[in-house]
């Protein structure tokens, strides 16, 4: 599957240029808006191929015809995990969260429990990498059998809860540094979803802004000091 990250001003622009590079048409591809985009910023997002001659379509995973959403990822997820030989249970839990303009957004997500240290340390990654890649497999899957883009996030281990406390503590406290230099600072290139954190996690900070700078996996979070009036 080729799959390309494009940001523009829009997310229409960006999905049409993502299409026009691809030479596809919209029902020939998967989109997964990875930022809305606004306020200075850029919306981004993905763009994947979907190749029908790819058997993407776990057997056990129920359709949404004899199941919810959460019964058809968890089962979609179990499958690939069957697959991969590692021995492990799912969970689905269903929340709202904040969307990017802070509508609220309903996300399930999928806990793996009861895999050994090694197989877990095999599904996060380094820095989440893989973990993000199964996340996205389980959401373009997920998508073929309800026909639009779910929101489910994959964790193991609680990695995600922890990776998102070490970014918010990051986050307060780059934007103190930010306060006592009076210059912006570049944090290090994350995925839409740490940003997400990033942003969020300094969104009711009067004293500074953020906005994501840079193209695809190198996009960065810059924290800027508020501008005074």
């Amino acid at each position: 599957m080729k799959s390309i990250e494009i940001s523009a001003r829009t997310v229409s622009e960006a999905i049409r240029l993502a299409l026009a590079q691809l030479g596809k048409d919209r029902d020939e591809v998967a989109i997964e808006v990875l930022e809305q985009g606004g306020n200075g910023d850029e919306a981004l997002v993905r763009v994947t191929v979907v190749d029908d001659d790819i058997d993407e379509t776990p057997p056990r995973a129920p359709s949404p015809a004899t199941g919810s959403l959460e019964q058809t990822a968890r089962g979609i997820l179990e499958d690939i995990l069957e697959r991969m030989d590692i021995d492990g249970y799912v969970t689905a839990v269903l929340s709202t969260v904040p969307g990017p303009r802070g509508e609220p957004e309903e996300t399930i997500t999928l806990h793996i429990e009861g895999a050994d240290e090694e197989a877990m340390s095999l599904l996060i990654g380094r820095r989440g990498e893989t973990l993000r890649s199964l996340q996205f497999m389980v959401n373009l899957i997920v998508s073929r059998h309800v026909q639009k883009w779910p929101q489910v996030v994959v964790d193991v281990g609680n990695y995600r809860q922890r990776r998102q406390e070490s970014l918010e503590g990051l986050a307060r406290r780059m934007a103190e540094r930010v306060r006592q230099s009076g210059r912006p600072l570049m944090l290090e290139p994350m995925g839409a979803y740490e940003r997400r954190i990033v942003h969020l996690a300094l969104r009711s900070d009067p004293t500074v802004y953020t906005e994501s700078s840079g193209e695809g996996e190198n996009r960065k979070v810059v924290i800027y000091p508020a501008k005074q009036s």
